[in-house]
């Protein structure tokens, strides 16, 4: 009987090591899943966090590249812009320049150019306030400027012809008697300062708010 009993005492203590055993593992096993499961989530956190960072870097490098690109282009048109309006300007001055050619060269039968001449030499002799003068023109105008010169002797004004010829477009340049003081106006002069006077109105007008 003791044998018996003994023998039963001996299996509940087994068991009941057994048991300790079993909730000691699970124990462990529930730790250990519970630590695998956070070190998981922070694995995924971490991941997140790197993807994020990367597509925002990406994102930010894309914006960045796209506003240096869009800049470039917008600097780019603006040149271009800026090159059609300096190449259309110097086409106008260009076909002014022929038309003032034609002009002194007698093609133009909308003006008189020996009348623009003569009207060029009274204007310049009046600014100078001298009553004896030297006419300097182009080496085909001097048989224009002789004849001016001696309308102009009838008025008191002693006008001689400069025997050189000046390689101008048109007009005439005035000198006094000790050729101090010259007035200068010839069609290059008179274009350079209304265009130096007008340019920002003539390009407004051409171009408007382009």
């Amino acid at each position: 009987m003791s044998e018996l009993v003994e023998t039963r005492d001996s299996e509940a203590i087994v068991r009941a090591i057994l048991k300790i055993a079993e909730d000691r593992a699970e124990a462990i096993l529930k730790e250990a899943r519970r630590r695998a499961s956070e070190i998981v989530e922070s694995a995924k956190r971490e991941a997140e966090n790197i993807i994020r960072s990367r597509r925002e870097r990406l994102e930010r490098e894309m914006r960045d590249e796209i506003a240096r690109r869009r800049s470039a282009a917008e600097v780019e048109a603006s040149q271009m812009i800026l090159r059609l309006k300096r190449e259309i300007i110097d086409n106008l001055i260009r076909s002014i320049q022929e038309r003032l050619q034609r002009i002194a060269d007698g093609e133009d039968p909308s003006f008189n150019y020996e009348e623009i001449l003569r009207n060029y030499c009274i204007e310049g002799i009046k600014v100078l306030g001298d009553r004896e003068v030297y006419l300097a023109g182009r080496e085909k105008d001097k048989g224009i400027l002789l004849k001016i010169s001696k309308e102009l002797e009838r008025d008191g004004v002693r006008a001689k012809i400069d025997p050189k010829g000046l390689p101008i477009i048109g007009g005439v340049v005035i000198k006094d008697s000790r050729d101090e003081r010259r007035y200068y106006n010839t069609f290059e002069g008179r274009l350079r300062s209304y265009l130096e006077g007008r340019m920002p109105q003539l390009v407004e007008r051409i171009f408007g708010g382009i």
